[in-house]
Parts: C-alpha cells; sequence; structure tokens
C-alpha cells in the first residue's frame, strides 16, 4: 500500500506525516519498557507502588498502552489509503498520540491519579475513532464500519477496566475479553492483508474467500469476545463448544492462505504463525474445560503469540512499505518474529506442562519479548523518523 498525499503546505517532521510513524514507535518502545518494568516487578516486588495492583497494570497496559497506539497508527493511515482522503498528519496526530503517552505517564509514576489517566486514554480512543469514522462515512464504505464498533467496545472496556481495578476476578476478565477484541482486528486486517501480501510476493492469486468464511470468521471471533468478557465461569459447556467450533473455522481459512509456500520469507511466516496462534488458543480453551489456570495460561498464547507476534510483522512489513523502501528485511528481525513465537510457547505451554517453572517462564518470555522489540527498534527507529526513501509525501 502507498499514500501519496496533496499538499498545500509545509509538510511536518516525517514522525508527524502519517499516524503509523509515531504508534509503530511508541507502542515497540512500550512494549520493551512495559516488560521490563514487569520483570523488575516479579524480582523486587516490594519496590511496586501500594496504590496500583501489579497484576491489573500489567493486564492493562499490555492492551491499552501496547496495542492501542499500533491500532490507531495503522487505522488511521490506511483508511487515507481506503477513502483517498488526506491522512491524519501535523499537530492532531500530536494531540492523539500526546493523550496516550500523558496516561502512561499518569500510571507509571502517579497511579493514584489513575482516573485522569482514564480520562486521557477514552479521549485517545474517541478521537481516533472520529479520525476514522468522518472518512469512512465521508465515502459511505460500510465494510470497514466493523472498526468503528470495535473501537467503542474498547472504550467500554477500558472504563470497566477502570471501575473494577479492585476486582481481580472481574479485571481480568474484562483484559481477556480485550484482547480477543484486540483479535478481532487482527481477523480483519489480517484475513486482509495477510493472503494478499503472501500472493504478491510469491507471484499467485490467492482465489477470493466465500462471504460465508470471511464473515463468519469474524463473527464467530466477535461472540468469543463477548462470552469471555460476560460469562459469569471458566469453561461452560457452550463457551467451550463456541471455542471448538471457531477454531476449525479459523484453521480452515489459515489454510486457504497456503503459508507453508512462504516458509523463506520471514515478513510472510511471521503472519502465518501468528494467525496459527488463534485456533490453537481456541481449540486448547474449548479442551481446558474449567480450569482457570489452564485459561490464563492460553490466554498468553493468543496475547503474545497472535497480538504480539501479528503486531511485530505488521509493523516491520507496514514501516516498509508506506516509507517507500524494499520489502525486505535483515535476518535478526527474522529472529525478532522467532522470539516473540517463543516466547508466547514458553508463557503458555511451559506452565501446564511442568507447573514448577511457572517463574522462569514469566522471566524467559519477557526476556524474549523485551528483546524481540529491541530489535524492531534497532532496525525501524531511522526508518520511522525519517523521510520517505523514494521522496514522496507521507
Amino acid at each position: 500500500m502507498q499514500i501519496d498525499e496533496p499538499s498545500d503546505s509545509p509538510l511536518p517532521a516525517p514522525l508527524w506525516r502519517l499516524a503509523f510513524r509515531a504508534g509503530f514507535l511508541l507502542a515497540a518502545a512500550f512494549a520493551v519498557l512495559a516488560m521490563l518494568r514487569w520483570l523488575f516487578w516479579m524480582e523486587q516486588p516490594g519496590r511496586w507502588p501500594a496504590s496500583l495492583s501489579p497484576h491489573w497494570w500489567h493486564g492493562h497496559e499490555m492492551v491499552f498502552g501496547f496495542a492501542l497506539p499500533v491500532v490507531a497508527g495503522f487505522l488511521l493511515t490506511a483508511v487515507a489509503t481506503w477513502t483517498s482522503l488526506p491522512g491524519t498528519r501535523g499537530w492532531r496526530l500530536q494531540l492523539l498520540f500526546g493523550l496516550w503517552l500523558l496516561a502512561r505517564g499518569i500510571l507509571w509514576l502517579l497511579p493514584q491519579w489513575a482516573w485522569l489517566a482514564w480520562g486521557l486514554e477514552t479521549a485517545f480512543i474517541l478521537l481516533t475513532l472520529f479520525e476514522l469514522t468522518r472518512r469512512v462515512w465521508a465515502r459511505r464504505q460500510w465494510r470497514n464500519m466493523w472498526f468503528p464498533g470495535l473501537l467503542l467496545g474498547l472504550a467500554a472496556l477500558n472504563s470497566c477496566s477502570y471501575l473494577l481495578a479492585d476486582n481481580p476476578l472481574a479485571a481480568t476478565r474484562l483484559h481477556y475479553g480485550a484482547v480477543w477484541l484486540i483479535t478481532v482486528f487482527v481477523v480483519i486486517i489480517g484475513g486482509r492483508v495477510t493472503p494478499l501480501f503472501t500472493g504478491n510476493r510469491l507471484g499467485f492469486r490467492p482465489p477470493p474467500a466465500p462471504p460465508w468464511l470471511e464473515y463468519g470468521s469474524i463473527t464467530s471471533a466477535i461472540l468469543v469476545a463477548l462470552a469471555v468478557t460476560l460469562s459469569p465461569a471458566e469453561g461452560h459447556g457452550a463457551l467451550r463448544a463456541l471455542c471448538l467450533v471457531t477454531g476449525v473455522l479459523h484453521l480452515y481459512r489459515l489454510g486457504t492462505w497456503r503459508g507453508w509456500l512462504a516458509l523463506r520469507v520471514p515478513l510472510l511466516w511471521s503472519m502465518h504463525l501468528s494467525y496459527l496462534c488463534i485456533p490453537l488458543t481456541l481449540f486448547g480453551l474449548g479442551l481446558a474445560g474449567d480450569d482457570p489456570v489452564a485459561t490464563k495460561n492460553l490466554v498468553h498464547l493468543l496475547a503474545v503469540g497472535t497480538v504480539g507476534g501479528m503486531i511485530l510483522a505488521m509493523m516491520a512489513r507496514v514501516s516498509l512499505g508506506h516509507t517507500g523502501r524494499p520489502l525486505d528485511v535483515p535476518w535478526w528481525i527474522g529472529v525478532a518474529f522467532a522470539l516473540v513465537l517463543l516466547a508466547a510457547l514458553f508463557r503458555a505451554l511451559l506452565p501446564l506442562l511442568e507447573p514448577t517453572l511457572g517463574g522462569a517462564a514469566w522471566r524467559w518470555s519477557a526476556g524474549l519479548w523485551a528483546t524481540a522489540f529491541s530489535l524492531f527498534l534497532l532496525r525501524y527507529i531511522p526508518v520511522l523518523t525519517s523521510p520517505r526513501a523514494d521522496g514522496k509525501p507521507g
């Protein structure tokens, strides 16, 4: 994808020309810092501020701190392509991501003012919603009206997360629901671009997916998100059946993208394997019964493997495409993709196979995650902060 924006005024600094630049850079930096803070808590639990639960902070921040700026950055960049309307840039982006950044600082340094962080995060989501929806509505692109609804759902979950921060069980379920709602973004966006990118790179034209498969995949993922959020107990029969059926649907969908042909291309296999974590998580949840420990670990396969893995892969690919650079990465970015997927396996499966290694699994997974996003920053800070290589705006 490429955006050539008309310009009748001087361009802002490269970082503020399109939303993906600041969104991806801030998210990757926060991914490293937040995970290092989580590691610090594991080693020094007595030095955590008493006014904030570390488990609430970790669950909340890995969705609303890490994933949301990527969602905003991608959507506000993509909507310019979808609608052929100028993208959000300049002071509007500075305002948008300034809200997000202030919220992170308050939760980190002044957690007693969490109500202010909630207000800033809500404003961030609603401003993203406004910038997206006004362009989609102007072009009457109804197929993209999924996204405003999902953003409103995230705003509601975010508000409930703050409201129920003192109720660990309720807050945990809300965070599970938020992970699934971010996964719905992966289902929609990943479902559009993964087969397209694969076909373009490998020289074949994937057949169009039947509507029942596309809408069924999206709808079933939304139903799982709702069921996980609203269900009063782990693993009741209806939820387990929904997970198993949805897992079959997504595994079949993934198979139609012919990912086995992309094993030599890191920018492709990373997307396919990240998506594979969706049906694997669903099958695990469907078979786990009412075991809350298994559920907690399996949700991390989704959170780290699908959300983290697909975000890293998409940031790497989109950053190159939208800055006019060749769609190739150095070998160590492929290592970064592998480290995130390995972090997902360590965090999700090792405590289930050997419970005594639970603490070690947390630490190893956190270390692998921080290393992977550090490698991304090493390669992509110059890309995201420099003008397009082809001299075009954007």
